[in-house]
């Protein structure tokens, strides 16, 4: 059953997958969200909008309709009216003259448009945050100062805790409450931060330079 479903995955194109999978699975080529691949040849990873590659495919297709083979670039001439899109280096499909302009201008907003290659998948942090780590595997993403905050309250949960109260050693003395950043996590912080942190719980996704 796992090989059926990482077989589906695989065959689905970047704008189907979610941001983080298509992250991990086509690396610092990932569009951003709302844009694909240009493919004006199958190498051609310039991220565009979905109506552009469309566009390409149907200039593609109209390539042998816009050459005049008794030109003085043999078969490479574009009839009047048409010039090289020069989309890569090589490309010689006739398109017009605005439309060889939006292929550089294309070429040039290239990578502002790629979701870049994430160095920790679909768990890196958006610039600005980082991982909260209340846990090794704790992937939430936080400013540095919850980090550093989290930290301190983990190396003083000993001190709230009163091991004589009714959920035994897992009991917080008076006035403190479980964090619960994460299933099980029973370190006593104030009732504040408990409720600051399940708000960072929320905000996960939309930290995350995937999301």
């Amino acid at each position: 059953m796992d090989r059926i479903i990482l077989a589906v995955l695989t065959a689905l194109p970047v704008w189907i997958l979610a941001p983080g999978d298509a992250a991990a699975q086509y690396g610092p080529d990932t569009c951003k969200s709302g844009f694909v691949w240009r493919e004006a040849i199958p190498s051609d990873h310039v991220c565009v909008p979905p109506n552009i590659r469309d566009l390409v495919r149907a200039e593609n297709a109209q390539a042998a309709a816009r050459r005049n083979p008794t030109g003085p670039y043999g078969s490479d001439t574009c009839i009047e009216g048409y010039v090289w899109r020069e989309a890569f280096s090589g490309d010689r499909v006739c398109v017009t003259p605005a439309r060889r302009s939006e292929t550089a201008q294309e070429n040039a907003v290239a990578e502002s448009r790629r979701q870049g290659e994430l160095a920790y998948g679909p768990d890196t942090c958006k610039q600005g945050f980082v991982w909260r780590e209340a846990i090794p595997s704790d992937h939430v993403c936080v400013p540095s100062n919850i980090r550093a905050l989290v930290q301190q309250e983990n190396a003083m949960a000993a001190s709230r805790r009163d091991p004589t109260g009714a959920y035994g050693s897992n009991t917080c003395v008076q006035g403190y409450v479980w964090r619960e950043a994460f299933s099980g996590d029973v370190v006593c912080v104030t009732p504040q931060r408990r409720s600051e942190t399940a708000q960072e719980n929320g905000l996960a996704a939309s930290r995350r330079a995937g999301g």
